[in-house]
């Protein structure tokens, strides 16, 4: 088997309603950071995602999908440039030895993470696609089979601009089947995080809700550690990414210092990153993005965090169905799985043009038992979201 042609897709689903402008500065038309004092990461008003396509000569393809929040075009050409016509004619069953061999013609200049590796991971999901249909198995028998049919869900992202929104729509949530909740900073310090936090511990027991916290690196070291403590108190599964993302120590003496888990991985890209971060104590629960991480990469990150004991639970964005999708296979063929992210926005807006075997379930959602990945896109009706589709042949 030969890889014929990849195309690649660029999707920009547009926001529904008037775009909410309170708060935040706008950097360009369709992207903003937070108007305030701490640090903030660049957001779009679109749900952006990048799509990836491989043909292969007997006539099977598979498709993969790249966390790409913000200016996927920067992704789309490295796939154009670099990537895609180094894939061409390779078999893509040998998805390991193809994404060792990607990551080794950048290396020598430094080039092991960032974009680079976000590129490699949509075709890297491709790649697994093909194999399961080529072989007539879902994914997560080709990663070694499935340990659970059901992953828990946590619902993330809670909306409210403070505690009694936020407290309406966690019971807007649970009424839907959701039993754990994700919160994420209101980014204005820690008073009006932890109101919140107590307020909804005092509304829902820890036996009714299950919740996890994310600091999005905004913290101060003391920030964190107050809020740190209310979080063992107040019986919270994780504490994400608290202090700024490159203060791995600052991170390991949180650890060491409160009883909630410290949760890290989304800015993390290969084993490499996350064996300096696991092996100096500073995480505790691993958080790899599928769509920045890839399914090889993922699998052996996951089987580096049990050999030190720790568990696994993927971090996910705005994915849409092959993202979610990669990660659900993943999810159900490792031993220490511990949670799963569910953000529904993008997915549920990318449903027309996505066929999903996978489903969600009071809370759960179901492992598909397709061949591959279990999931189809009708490529013309996706064509009122794509901003750039391209191929590369061989």
């Amino acid at each position: 088997m030969k890889i014929t042609k990849i195309e690649v897709y660029i999707v920009k689903l547009r926001p529904t309603g008037p775009i909410q402008t309170e708060g935040k500065r706008f950097i360009t038309a369709d992207y903003f950071v937070a108007d305030s004092n701490r640090r903030s990461c660049v957001y779009s008003v679109n749900a952006e995602t990048v799509f990836v396509k491989v043909s292969t000569d007997e006539g099977i393809a598979g498709w993969g999908e790249i966390l790409a929040p913000t200016n996927p075009e920067v992704v789309a050409t490295i796939l154009k440039h670099h990537l895609a016509p180094m894939a061409l004619g390779q078999n893509p069953m040998q998805n390991q030895m193809l994404w060792d061999r990607m990551l080794d013609t950048l290396r020598e200049r430094g080039y092991t993470g960032g974009y680079l590796v976000d590129a490699m991971a949509g075709l890297d999901i491709a790649f697994w696609d093909i194999k399961g249909k080529a072989l007539g198995q879902p994914v997560y028998m080709l990663l070694g089979g499935k340990y659970r049919d059901k992953l828990q869900c946590y619902c993330s992202s809670v909306p409210g601009a403070d505690a009694k929104e936020r407290l309406e729509n966690v019971a807007r949530l649970k009424e839907e089947g959701f039993n754990a909740i994700k919160f994420h900073t209101f980014g204005r310090g820690k008073k009006p995080d932890l109101e919140a936090l107590y307020a909804i511990r005092a509304k829902f027991g820890s036996d009714e809700l299950e919740f996890m916290f994310d600091a999005h690196g905004k913290f101060t070291h003391s920030e964190a550690y107050t809020v740190g403590r209310a979080l063992g108190e107040l019986d919270a599964t994780f504490f994400e990414a608290p202090i700024t993302f490159e203060d791995r120590d600052g991170h390991r003496k949180l650890a060491e210092a409160i009883d909630t888990a410290i949760a890290v991985g989304e800015p993390l890209r290969t084993i490499y990153t996350f064996k300096e971060w696991i092996a100096s104590g500073a995480v505790e629960v691993l958080q790899p993005d599928i769509g920045r991480n890839g399914i090889t990469e993922m699998m052996r990150i996951a089987h580096l965090a049990e050999a030190f004991h720790l568990t696994f639970a993927p971090h996910l964005s705005a994915h849409q169905a092959v993202g979610h999708a990669a990660s659900i296979h993943v999810s159900a063929a490792i031993p220490n799985f511990l949670t799963y992210e569910y953000q529904p926005a993008a997915l549920r807006r990318s449903s027309e043009y996505t066929n999903a075997s996978f489903r969600l379930e009071k809370g759960h959602m179901i492992v598909p038992n397709e061949p591959g990945l279990g999931v189809e896109i009708d490529e013309q009706a996706m064509q009122r979201a794509v901003t750039e589709h391209f191929e590369i042949k061989a």
